[in-house]
């Protein structure tokens, strides 16, 4: 399928409109320390980062601050509850665009006799969002099928507003402490990735099928792709029919919704932890009742991914909280936030408390929304910023909670959360994963084999010469001072190696060998 590249929008041009927006809404001081007009100061003022404002500039900036807004209004852990009621406001709510300006989008995808592959086609759009509108239409072998175009200059705006964000959160980076702890840039290059993964409308139906592959197994429907008439700028995919899970907000109640909502809980929560990648806007408007309670998935344009390293992070935390191991959780924190310099006495004061609090309910069960809920204001407390691919993992936990919650109140999601972390961890402990994880210390050893003749060389010059070269790094000398400071001391990595060394040295000098063995007693001995 061919298709026309868009025309890039000017970035000068962009960022003078910014900067009018920026202006209108009374954040002179911020335009002028982002150079949109002539200032005297480069200093930011975070001051004038109120809610209202911020909210209105993102408005005016359009589809993407929009989009980013939305995303905003999932992050706890960075802003109080008053910044997370203000982005909550912005919805994906668009007028839509003339079918006379969706047609050449169409003819330049399929040919400009594009009519002939369908018997029916409803120009006036089902729905209209920031990138995309959806028509009905059937085929010519009669199947019902939804069509998702791409509006028309989206891609060339969106990319260019990306890539002026990202540019001005480095300078506010550079220009405020306070911003740069929050890693902007970072989060909105990841945001963009993510917004261009949207606008290609092939990935989505392809992680369509990826996810729906793994709900097919749990008797969840996702929609088939026409992949003969599906690329960038368009894709074509079979309609569900059902009732739209946002048609059920007043059915709290009645036990067939009721079922149906416990089995949408269960379908994202196996996404996500069992899974890995998951539907990552499961809101009531891209689900439906089929049947008498099957669930069925549509709009796969928003998808999170765990990787299996993070997914073991975020048992480690749970199994953490669980086993009430203080330094555990806050090494999962604190890593996640990039080891930044925290008060660790008073992070473990606050972990006490917190791990007090779901103490004994954690281990017949696990709600995730209410752990990551309190670990996020934990996080926001003490200035700890979470990787940015977690972001949509919170969006789509809460989005599943609220709309749960919504048409079952009883739900218990610590109970029914349980098997599936059962058989996350029946995986982790299988027999298979222990011979993955034989598999990878043998490589580690074979590794360490093939270095083994040159480790045993020097250690034999060390012997013949009776010297041992020692080569101290500056930097290293800075960091063994500041462990004096720390809770976990030096001296046991320090006294091991040299009780390695004095063993790989008794062959060749008792005398060497001795020497190497009393200063690692006397490391063990000397209060650092």
């Amino acid at each position: 399928m061919s298709s026309f590249p868009e025309k890039p929008i000017s970035s000068m041009a962009r960022a003078a409109e910014i900067g009018q927006i920026l202006v209108r809404h009374g954040a002179k001081n911020l335009a002028g320390a982002f150079g949109f007009i002539p200032s005297t100061s480069p200093v930011i003022d975070t001051r004038e980062f109120r809610p209202a404002a911020v909210v209105a500039f993102l408005r005016d900036i359009g589809p993407v601050g929009i989009k980013l807004g939305q995303l905003l209004a999932t992050r706890s852990d960075l802003f109080a509850e008053n910044w997370i009621t203000a982005f909550s406001t912005l919805h994906d709510q668009v007028s839509p665009v003339p079918f006379a300006h969706i047609e050449p989008v169409l003819a330049s995808s399929w040919g400009e006799d594009w009519r002939n592959d369908f018997v029916q086609f409803d120009e006036q759009p089902l729905a209209s969002a920031s990138i995309a509108q959806t028509y009905s239409a059937k085929l010519r072998d009669g199947s019902d099928v939804i069509v998702k175009v791409r509006r028309p200059g989206t891609a060339a705006r969106m990319e260019a507003d990306v890539r002026l964000l990202v540019r001005l959160a480095g300078i506010a980076e550079a220009r405020s402490p306070d911003i740069a702890r929050y890693r902007p840039a970072e989060f909105l290059r990841t945001f963009g990735r993510n917004l261009a993964w949207e606008m290609d409308l092939a990935a989505e139906s392809r992680a369509c099928e990826r996810i729906g592959a793994y709900l097919d197994t749990i008797g969840v429907k996702t929609p088939a792709i026409h992949w003969e008439l599906t690329g960038l700028r368009v894709n074509v995919q079979e309609r569900l029919y059902g009732r739209p899970a946002s048609s059920l907000a007043n059915s709290s109640g009645d036990p067939q919704v009721a079922r149906f909502a416990k089995s949408y809980a269960d379908a994202v929560l196996r996404m996500i932890i069992l899974n890995g990648e998951f539907h990552g806007d499961p809101h009531p408007g891209n689900v439906f009742l089929i049947g008498e309670q099957d669930v069925g998935f549509i709009d796969f344009g928003s998808v999170g991914t765990l990787t299996k390293a993070r997914r073991g992070e975020i048992v480690r935390l749970v199994l953490a909280i669980a086993g009430e191991e203080t330094s555990g959780v806050a090494d999962v924190l604190l890593a996640w936030a990039g080891e930044p310099k925290v008060d660790r006495a008073a992070l473990a004061l606050d972990l006490d408390q917190l791990i007090g609090e779901f103490k004994g309910a954690v281990l017949s069960g696990i709600e995730f929304s209410q752990i990551f809920s309190r670990v996020f204001d934990l996080l926001r407390d003490f200035q700890l910023v979470l990787p940015p691919d977690l972001a949509i993992l919170l969006r789509t936990l809460l989005t599943a909670e609220g709309f749960v919650r919504s048409l079952a109140p009883e739900y218990n999601i610590a109970q029914e959360t349980r098997p599936i972390m059962m058989e996350l961890l029946s995986e982790r402990f299988s027999l298979g994963s222990a011979r993955s994880g034989l598999k990878k210390i043998r490589r580690q050893l074979l590794g360490l084999s093939a270095s083994l003749p040159g480790i045993l060389a020097n250690a034999s010059s060390i012997a013949k010469s009776g010297y041992l070269p020692v080569q101290l790094d500056p930097i290293s000398v800075e960091r063994l001072a500041a462990s004096h400071h720390r809770d976990q001391s030096a001296k046991g990595p320090v006294a091991a190696a040299l009780i390695v060394a004095s063993a790989l040295l008794v062959d060749q000098s008792w005398l060497l060998a001795g020497a190497s063995l009393a200063v690692a007693g006397l490391v063990l001995l000397w209060r650092w």
